[in-house]
This record gives structure tokens, sequence and C-alpha cells, in this order.
């Protein structure tokens, strides 16, 4: 048998054209900056949630501190004007329920510091506890027999504690002793 040459013609193959390659890059490219930006928006999501669960067990942990010391909760001494360290709180010295208030919210506040951007915190007793844009004006009315802890912060990192509708950066519980 006879061998057979075959003849290529390269006019007639096709294949990958440079704009193809280009729409191709360009189509890859924009999809993998969606996402990033989907990656950035979930990243945004869990530090968000995880700063609400941090003020919610910051919360949480105040009126823990408040219910085992009835004497000084009933005295008003959860004051966050009168909040100082107190060093014989923890030793075994001890303190009165007034000296362990202080030293509890003395500690408290300095919890918030370190977890929450621009963290702050108040406890009082407030029939209105929905108001209050920063804890150097927390709209406590005295009024009641609830005591209500309210904690803002930065959520967002922005700067400011926004308190819009929208975007409310703060926590308000309340309780009764």
């Amino acid at each position: 048998m006879p061998v057979r040459k075959t003849v290529v013609d390269r006019s007639k193959q096709s294949g990958f054209t440079l704009v193809e390659v280009l729409v191709a890059a360009l189509l890859l490219s924009i999809g993998l900056v969606g996402l990033a930006g989907l990656q950035a928006a979930a990243l945004s999501n869990n530090q968000s949630s995880f700063m609400r669960s941090q003020v919610t067990a910051l919360a949480y942990d105040l009126a823990d501190r408040m219910r085992s010391n009835i004497v000084g909760s009933n005295a008003n001494a959860y004051d966050p004007v009168t909040a100082a360290v107190v060093a014989t709180c923890n030793s075994n010295l001890g303190c009165t329920p007034v000296q362990l208030a202080q030293n509890d919210i003395a500690e408290w506040n300095a919890a918030i510091a370190t977890y929450l951007p621009m963290g702050q915190g108040w406890v009082c007793i407030d029939s209105t506890p929905n108001d209050g844009t920063t804890a150097a004006n927390p709209q406590c009315d005295g009024n009641g027999t609830q005591f209500t802890v309210k904690i803002w912060w930065d959520d967002n990192r922005d700067g400011v504690i926004n308190m819009t509708v929208a975007n409310t950066e703060r926590l308000t519980i309340t309780y009764q002793l």
C-alpha cells in the first residue's frame, strides 16, 4: 500500500483568537472582583455579628454582677460616675457591697473599652430604655423599678456611633432584680 501524504490547509483551522482570549479574561476578572466583594461583605457581617455577641455578653455580665450584689444594686452604687477599681475586692480582705459595685462597674467599663470599638456603657433605672445617644447622654429618667443597661459601639468602624433607624449601634436590656 502506498503511503499518502495529507496536506493540511491552515486557513481552514479554527481556534482562539486574541480577542476571544481577552473577552474570556475580562469575564473571569469581573467574576473574581464580584467574588472578592462577596468575601468582603461576609467578613464585615461576621465582624458585626461578633461585636453584637460581645455586647450581649457584656450586658448580661453586668446584670449578673448586679444580681449577685443586691445590696449594692439597691443602694444605686452601680452608677458609672462612681466607678473605681477597689483592690481589696480582689483579695482576701474583701470589700463592702458599695465598693464591690464600684469595682464591678469599673471592670465592666474596662471590658467594654477592650472589646468594642468606641464602646460606651451605662446602667440606670429608666422607664424609657430605648433612648439616649451616648453614655454622655443616656437619658435615664430614674423612674420605675427596672434597671436598664445601655451599650453603644461603632459597629462599622467609621469613627461615628450611628443612631439612625437603619443603623442603631446600641443594645439595651432591661431587668428587675
